[in-house]
């Protein structure tokens, strides 16, 4: 397997600035990353504390690389290749998306993206909502014989699997018989851009935006002269504070398609910034995706520009000595100090919820959450914190009330409540985030493959990232 050469230097080529780093004094010194990063735009100093290195992972077609879900990432792989879980399908085989947890340079475990729903799309070509319940994805429209964006919810069917339900219509704005692919949701969740050829394009397939308004998306619009070009400006990705990374065969660089990142200025995006030669390369680098829960970790996909569809992926990390203990993220390197905070949607809803309690159904439904405020009666107030850890399963639409499920061959009670717009279902209930891991990890391998940990403080659904440790 061909490797990128991987250096690990703590010595900055502005001359004159800094000498090599051989303490921990000395590296903290030179990591006030506001005054570093001002010095020059250029990311001249700062780029040499990212490693990039070659991840044992085949890319296959339709896919170009691959998209970070929750804890781990998501890619195409043949079914043939996971004999413990999908039996009957064995003996011919298909493409469908599984999901994994990346260790040092090679995958662990697999689990099926979607076990009742199959999924056999680029999965570079997806994007998520902060609450991952929510995802617009890339597919062939067969009757246009186009690519196409389409909206897909994270729900359950009658026999309580959960699993991804697809509209049956793209978005609205996918009408033409233009080519809309790749697009990438903003942490507001108010604007998606995507790579397309429609009408306004500059060249090839150019960036476009589309806002949401009243749950519709406005008619798009294209990025403009200073990210499009003539060629090709393929592969968006808008990280935590909106800044955008692409890929461009138009603009400068080291050889086919190159990596490009523009800072989000609140209103619009600067001039694009070449992500250097630690990342581009003569081929064709595309598909760059960053880990948006920590901001530390990338990947990316180099494809043989000489007519040869080899594709090789890398994995993108900050050196391990300045990782854990300094606030250092990969977009900061290149793009520096976001100029103001993007809150999330669920971040603002969360804001607003209260608790209180709704009148009995059959059956009878606990405590939910609503989206809108509600006073709350004295006696119900609590004074003393208590933290609750729960795994959530699955949510719906509708609800479902109280149902028993399976896991490691024991019977589990679910409950039910209300958040976000959607009925949310968990079981089991812990004191410590350790504990709760632990049998989110029982509940994946019985099957609930999206299973993941969610925190009450007080009743109250909570995202604080300090109780998730």
């Amino acid at each position: 397997m061909r490797k990128l050469p991987v250096i690990v230097l703590f010595f900055f080529i502005i001359p004159g600035l800094f000498t090599s780093v051989t303490t921990q004094k000395e590296l903290n010194h030179i990591l006030n990353f506001d005054s570093l990063w001002k010095i020059e735009h250029d990311t001249i100093g700062l780029i040499n504390l990212i490693e990039a290195d070659s991840f044992d992972l085949t890319i296959l077609q339709p896919s170009s690389g691959v998209q970070f879900y929750k804890d781990g990432i998501v890619f195409l792989s043949m079914t043939k290749n996971e004999e413990k879980m999908l039996p009957d399908q064995i003996s011919f085989g298909g493409l469908e998306a599984y999901f994994a947890i990346p260790e040092d340079s090679v995958l662990g475990k697999h689990l099926i993206f979607s076990p009742w729903s199959s999924f056999s799309y680029p999965c570079e070509a997806i994007t998520f909502s902060p609450s991952f319940n929510t995802m617009y994805f890339t597919k062939l429209n067969k009757k246009k014989s186009r690519e196409k964006i389409y909206k897909a919810i994270f729900t359950s069917n009658d026999k309580n699997q959960a699993g991804w339900l697809s509209e049956i219509i793209p978005l609205d704005f996918c009408t033409d018989n233009a080519t809309y692919s790749h697009p990438t949701l903003s942490a507001d969740e108010k604007m998606l851009i995507f790579a397309s050829d429609r009408q306004g394009t500059l060249g090839g397939m150019d960036l476009f935006i589309t806002r949401s308004d009243d749950n519709k998306w406005s008619s798009p619009e294209n990025l403009g002269m200073l990210i499009n070009t003539p060629g090709n400006e393929f592969f968006p990705f808008l990280d935590s504070d909106n800044n955008l990374f692409f890929s461009s065969d138009g603009l400068p660089g080291y050889g086919g398609y190159d990596i490009f990142t523009c800072k989000f200025n609140g209103e619009n995006w600067d001039k694009p910034i070449n992500l250097s030669h630690r990342i581009n390369t003569a081929n064709d680098d595309i598909a760059f995706t960053i880990n948006k829960t920590d901001g530390k970790s990338a990947f990316y996909t180099r494809r043989q520009n000489t007519g040869k569809t080899e594709m090789q992926l890398f994995r993108v990390a900050i050196n391990n000595k300045v990782a854990d203990s300094n606030p250092l993220t990969i977009s900061y390197i290149f793009n520096g100090k976001p100029e103001f905070k993007v809150v999330s949607t669920e971040e603002k809803m969360v804001a607003n919820v209260k608790l209180v309690e709704v009148e009995p159904e059959k059956p009878a439904k606990p405590l939910v959450m609503v989206d809108t405020i509600k006073s709350v009666p004295e006696e119900k107030k609590v004074i003393n914190d208590t933290i609750v850890y729960k795994v959530q399963i699955l949510s719906s639409t509708a609800p479902k009330g109280k149902y028993q499920i399976t896991v490691n061959n024991k019977l589990y009670d679910t409950e039910e409540y209300y958040y976000l717009r959607e009925y949310r279902h968990t079981i089991g209930e812990f004191k410590s985030f350790s504990d709760a891991v632990k049998f989110q990890n029982d509940c994946r391998k019985s099957g609930y493959s999206v299973a993941f940990v969610v925190v009450f403080k007080n009743n109250i659904r909570s995202l604080d990232p300090k109780l998730f440790k």
